[in-house]
């Protein structure tokens, strides 16, 4: 190779063919582990930020009271946090529900850190009667990451424990997992249990005793109080606290529960039952935290209800059936996208190779569709984002476009070769000739892609962004691997075919040149038929100029114009006769009759 073909980029990458081998394998393995370790989820991150629930039951408090003594005490906290968006509080009777959502995405166990701490700085305002204090790292509003059925084959007691202790107490403790409900439980309940015979000697009025309980036990607002400018909300509680005051509280003079009943704390009655299979469930979901992955949580999620199954502890009294399962809704997906975006680079190697003819061209070419969408992916990975739908759809998009640079470097290539330059002369000259022109044709496209990218509201800009850059990367990558691989491969590559190739070409010639004859005889159709229309106008255009421009033409014109003045005047003169018959006496039905009739004669002779 001369001199003046060394220098330069183009000169030091075909000269360099073990460097850039090196850095093509290197960035391809970057690839492949980017994929295999970046996370999947069906969108991606960011849309609605991170979001918290927090539960603060308040037994016994009324709305308002809820409102004045723990809600706005909380929000007074949280609203020290800086990087909060915005904070919702829902106040009702007996509890207080907050949704807390940050700003974009932020660590779950920092963020947990955060309002627990608030809320323990908050706790000496709070009123005694607030104990504990619920924290979920999701939303109500999240779509649950799983639906399930824990199927029982019997009504024992301890299937409603069994389901408690072990199933739920498991599945909450799967990394990633916020919140496990489960409906058909049994909660405690406190029970009265009278003996029927010390109730009996001691002639026990029982309508008059669940009365007084009723009367005795309760917790109401009393009012406000405003002293000094301070108001004070008051509130009279009188419930009771333990078991022990239930027993000592007082039937009459000297006698008390205790003495005629047990009091215990037992399992409730199931106000619902419902049964699968002739076995009774009991419904559930699964909410994931707000930045945890789901196909993870999802997989997690799996293997604690295949070790649940076989437990020895449930012994065989329970099943688990999952009605919906998200992680498996977002795989599915993500192979389905990927089968289509294989299915399309399958397609474009296919066009590729009728039209150029030669396999290790193609194969050079081919090449950039996958290495491009590997380095895009190392790119998304890179940035701390997801694989998900739209990543995919983003990819799926540009496949076409990934060959474009690759096939215009090649032809230039192949086209120094057949003019007499040597394998690296030709692989040189031709990337320079080109360089500039596919540069600038794949910054065009990325620069479209710009504005949509960082246009619009947060929640659009997150899913653009996630189906744009992507996009916009791929196309990148797929410019470098034209400009730096394809030379240095082309040098070495194209070159003349073996005798036994050239036999083989030869005799496949005819089938592999049918789809540009194909193309070629489409267009050469196309063109003939533009042709014939616009000779066929012209012909028409100069016979009616010709007879217009004759003497003939002049008496036609003169004839069609009397014989329209013609038709004219004999209608308005029907149009008078009918007027006259009407003037006469003669009925309008016969008139518009004999009109109507006399329009065709005139205009048959016409």
């Amino acid at each position: 190779m001369r001199p003046e073909n060394r220098r330069g980029l183009f000169g030091l990458t075909v000269s360099r063919p073990i460097a850039m081998g090196v850095l093509f394998v290197t960035l391809v393995l970057l690839g492949v582990i980017a994929y295999s370790r970046i996370p999947l989820q069906f969108l991606p991150g960011g849309i609605e930020g991170s979001r918290f629930t927090i539960v603060i039951p308040n037994s016994g408090a009324s709305a308002q009271e809820n409102v004045d003594k723990v809600a706005r005490v909380v929000e007074e906290q949280f609203r020290t946090l800086p990087s909060i968006a915005n904070v919702r509080s829902y106040s009702s009777d007996d509890r207080v529900r907050f949704r807390v959502q940050y700003e974009g995405e932020i660590s779950t166990e920092l963020a947990k850190a955060e309002l627990r701490d608030r809320i323990e700085r908050a706790r000496a305002e709070l009123p005694d009667t607030v104990d504990r204090v619920y924290l979920w790292a999701s939303d109500d509003s999240d779509t649950p990451t799983m639906y399930f059925a824990v199927v029982a084959t019997d009504r024992s007691e301890d299937v409603t424990a069994l389901v408690d202790r072990y199933v739920q107490k498991r599945l909450e403790s799967v990394e990633g997992v916020s919140r496990v409900n489960i409906w058909g439980l049994s909660n405690e309940s406190i029970r009265i249990l009278l003996d029927e015979d010390k109730v009996t000697a001691a002639r026990l009025d029982l309508g008059a005793l669940v009365g007084r309980l009723l009367s005795d036990n309760f917790a109401q607002p009393l009012g406000e109080v405003s002293e000094g400018g301070t108001e004070f909300l008051l509130r009279s509680d009188m419930r009771f606290k333990d078991l022990d005051e239930i027993r000592d509280y007082p039937v009459r003079p000297g006698l008390r529960i205790g003495d005629v009943a047990r009091v215990e704390r037992v399992a409730s009655v199931r106000d619902q039952i419902t049964r699968i299979d002739g076995g009774y469930a009991y419904y559930g979901l699964v909410q994931k935290e707000g930045s945890a992955n789901v196909v993870e949580v999802g997989r997690g999620l799996d293997a604690a209800i295949e070790e649940l199954v076989h437990d020895p502890r449930l012994g065989g009294k329970l099943s688990i059936e999952v009605f919906f399962d998200q992680a498996d809704f977002i795989e599915s997906s993500l192979e389905q996208l990927e089968s289509t975006a294989i299915q399309g680079g399958g397609l474009a190697v296919l066009v590729l190779f009728l039209f150029l003819r030669r396999a290790r061209m193609t194969l050079c070419v081919a090449l950039c569709i996958p290495v491009s969408a590997l380095l895009a992916i190392a790119f998304e990975s890179f940035r701390g984002s997801s694989f998900n739908v739209l990543t995919m759809t983003g990819l799926t998009l540009g496949i076409g476009m990934l060959v474009d640079n690759a096939v215009v470097v090649v032809e230039s290539i192949a086209r120094q070769r057949g003019l007499g330059r040597e394998p690296k002369a030709a692989a040189v000259l031709g990337a320079r000739d080109v360089g500039l022109a596919v540069a600038l044709a794949t910054m065009t496209s990325v620069v479209v892609f710009l504005p949509l990218i960082f246009m619009g509201e947060q929640r659009m800009s997150v899913f653009l962004q996630a189906m744009g850059i992507p996009l916009c990367a791929s196309l990148v990558f797929s410019l470098l691997v034209a400009l730096l691989f394809i030379p240095t491969a082309s040098a070495r590559v194209i070159g003349p075919r073996a005798p036994w190739v050239e036999r083989v070409g030869k005799i496949l010639r005819p089938v592999t040149a049918l789809p540009t004859r194909a193309v070629a005889h489409a267009i050469g159709l196309v063109r003939f038929a533009w042709y014939l229309a616009l000779r066929a106008l012209h012909a028409t255009e100069r016979a009616a100029l010709a007879v217009l421009t004759s003497p003939l033409g002049w008496l036609l014109i003169a004839g069609v114009s009397w014989l329209g003045y013609s038709a004219y005047a004999r209608t308005d003169a029907l149009v008078a006769i009918g007027e006259d018959l009407s003037a006469i006496g003669v009925p309008a039905a016969t008139t518009s009759g004999l009109v109507g009739a006399a329009k065709p004669i005139l205009a048959a002779i016409i």
